[in-house]
């Protein structure tokens, strides 16, 4: 069984971060970024806090209400790390904070201090004779919105540079170990599916599925999924992102599987149908098939110098000329009234990764490739999705042990 509770992207991936960082400001400029803080659900009672992935990107650091300035002189630049300060009857109650040393063993920042100095440090900072502000500008609420309104009502003008489109280019492309991190959130997701498999059954639930999915990466050390895991039955497939798992599995039914499991901050993202009797019907197999092949034709088109945009018509017209084939489509008729979505994402640090949708790929991108048909009129749709990174003159299927053929889906509802 994978324990990932070690598992951790090395000090030198974000120590190169910040010197991508470096290489793409202008001289004498700042950025400020912080983690963020989880907002209140009720009375005392917070949100799970999860901290802001490109603050994450920077810094290799997850505690709320962090703050990372770096400033750029030259060919030098300074960086420090702002943390919330020990406080012994504060952690008698949320749980022990990050000491200094433990924030320089996750980042290789040296310079770190209280977040109490932080507001005197940041307000000498405007005043210091700097070229551009670079921010998140696009973040609508929290502690970086109120740093943008402090900058912008500051008596010393300063030009606001949006950090979130260079982050964005550097996130695009993969290190190494970020691709192994992915690798291994995706072996992960492979193992807490073939548990929940054991349990699809007539009568299940939905809920029950989802439980024993999630169960299975957190007792492997997965604290977070890359997302809120959708797990949808009959009728319920035709919703794509079905977040009331209230469904009961019925015979006839498919099972449809979004999931992902989460490693060192990194996303597996894979969906799977299965037959909950563990054989599919005859209009179950046509659509499966029909996905499969758009799938397929998916894959051997990712390549270097492809873009998202061109992949996805490649996917429609492969589904268009199979849905006519098939009879489900007539002569004419609007692919869109069974093709819903896009057949690509970028894949990451959030399992929408960030990304610029018109760039062409380029090698160490990872994007999924998930083709999905939809038949009202049958009262089911499916989808299926794969992890794919791409290479110097393809791509490799990152996720290709998991069951896609009709016959090794069937095993695994057999078996589990």
């Amino acid at each position: 069984m994978i324990d990932i509770r070690e598992e951790r992207l090395p000090v030198s991936f974000f120590e190169k971060n910040r010197g991508k960082l470096a290489s793409a400001l202008p001289d004498r400029a700042i950025a400020v970024i912080f983690s963020g803080k989880a907002p209140v659900m009720s009375e005392d009672i917070d949100y799970p806090f999860f901290a802001n992935r490109n603050f994450y990107y920077l810094t290799g650091i997850e505690q709320e209400e962090s703050i990372f300035v770096f400033q750029k002189e030259g060919e030098v630049w300074r960086e420090v790390l702002f943390l919330l300060p020990s406080d012994p009857e504060k952690e008698k109650w949320t749980g022990k904070r990050l000491t200094k040393d433990d924030a320089f063993e996750r980042s290789g920042i040296l310079d770190i201090r209280s977040l109490e100095e932080s507001k005197v440090f940041l307000e000498k900072l405007l005043q210091e004779d700097i070229s551009d502000i670079s921010l998140e500008v696009d973040v609508p609420f929290g502690p970086s919105k109120d740093f943008e309104r402090m900058v912008l009502s500051h008596r010393v003008k300063k030009n606001i540079l949006s950090l979130a489109p260079i982050l964005t280019r550097f996130r695009m492309k993969k290190e190494p170990c970020e691709i192994e991190m992915i690798r291994k959130a995706i072996s992960l997701t492979e193992e807490a599916m073939r548990e929940m498999a054991r349990d699809i059954a007539l009568g299940v639930s939905e809920l029950e599925l989802l439980a024993t999915f999630e169960y299975a990466l957190k007792k492997r050390g997965c604290f977070f999924e890359a997302f809120p895991s959708i797990v949808g039955a009959g009728e319920h497939t035709l919703c794509l992102h079905h977040s009331t798992p209230s469904g009961v599995l019925k015979e006839g039914d498919i099972l449809q599987l979004d999931v992902g499991g989460r490693v060192s901050g990194v996303c597996a993202d894979i969906s799977r149908v299965f037959p909950v009797s563990g054989v599919f019907s005859e209009k179950q197999e046509c659509l499966y098939d029909i996905v499969r092949t758009c799938q397929e034709e998916a894959i051997l088109a990712v390549q270097p110098g492809i873009t998202i945009r061109e992949l996805n018509e490649i996917t429609k017209k492969a589904a268009e000329r199979e849905l006519l084939k098939a009879g489900i489509l007539s002569s004419g008729e609007d692919i869109s009234k069974y093709y819903w979505h896009n057949v690509s994402h970028h894949l990451g640090h959030d399992v929408h990764d960030v990304c610029v949708r018109e760039m062409p790929l380029e090698k160490d991108m990872v994007i999924t490739v998930e083709p999905g048909i939809y038949v009202p009129q049958w009262g089911f749709g499916m989808r299926l999705e794969e992890d794919i990174l791409v290479s110097e003159n393809g791509c490799e299927n990152l996720s290709f042990f998991f069951p896609r053929e009709k016959e090794e889906i069937r095993k695994w509802v057999k078996e589990g």
